[in-house]
């Protein structure tokens, strides 16, 4: 079996534990977004699901109506690579909710190209969605909502293997950074109530990573659990942090990637995130 059998992971977490929060989810309309959406929208939460696509955060909208019933979900399309755009979005989620409680920082995106071969505006193009929307987008939602009202959480996620990966020079430079990001603000704003963790996926098979075009049974012979992730399995794990249970979790990174990271030879060019 080379895909997630754990499609009811989040079964352990009890609907309805993130009532009266609202939870801002990037690149919200596929994958891993898209499935975190449905979980927090499932435990309670207000979701918001932001993303260039209207149409695909729509249909993200339409599952988690699905899946939790007749809780809002505001849809956001933005671009997150352009700081106005981000700050009049930011600014509607306020005028709806008033705060904005958990930040999800999942957009994201590369493309397989050996170092060599990155051109300047290739590497920035990485740079910018998978480090600088990020930073930007955390930066304000904490000035503007979290440190005032005290509380907030945010997770953001990057990638594995951490050892390195071949033909992934841009985007593993930008989510080190992420991650380096992470434990500086978890430092600095800890003492205001905001707790921030890194979540680094192994192989998760969505749609985006099936464009890569390789075989799911061969990259799975190179994880010791011997099958790929499903974004169900991200989603409990992010779910699972921005609970209670999570609230001593801060300026880590958690590896949720079936021992990808710490396996031998690494991954076939193209097999990640």
């Amino acid at each position: 079996m080379t895909t997630s059998g754990s499609a009811r992971a989040v079964d352990v977490l009890r609907p309805g534990c993130l009532a009266d929060r609202v939870a801002l989810v990037t690149g919200g309309g596929s994958g891993i977004g898209r499935s975190t959406a449905i979980e927090l929208a499932r435990l309670g939460a207000q979701v918001v699901v932001l993303g260039r696509r209207a149409d695909a955060l729509e249909q993200t909208r339409d599952l988690c109506h699905a899946h939790a019933g007749g809780l809002e979900v505001m849809v956001v399309p933005v671009d997150l690579r352009e700081f106005d755009d981000v700050d009049e979005a930011i600014t509607a989620i306020l005028d709806r909710h008033d705060r904005i409680d958990l930040l999800v920082n999942n957009a994201g995106g590369q493309f397989v190209s050996p170092a060599q071969d990155i051109t300047a505006k290739g590497f920035r193009a990485v740079t910018r969605l998978n480090l600088e929307a990020p930073w930007y987008l955390t930066t304000q939602v904490a000035a503007r909502s979290m440190i005032p009202h005290g509380y907030g959480k945010v997770v953001s996620i990057t990638m594995t293997p951490q050892r390195g990966m071949p033909f992934m020079a841009h985007s593993s430079a930008a989510r080190s950074a992420v991650e380096s990001l992470t434990r500086t603000l978890a430092a600095e704003w800890g003492p205001l109530g905001v707790r921030l963790v890194a979540v680094a996926p192994g192989i998760v098979q969505t749609e985006a990573w099936g464009r890569y075009g390789l075989d799911p049974v061969d990259v799975a012979e190179v994880i010791p659990l011997r099958r790929l992730q499903g974004p169900e399995e991200i989603a409990a794990m992010v779910a699972f942090l921005l609970s209670t249970a999570g609230d001593y979790v801060t300026g880590t990174t958690i590896v949720a990637d079936g021992g990808f990271n710490v396996s031998g030879p690494s991954a076939p060019s193209g097999a990640g995130r």
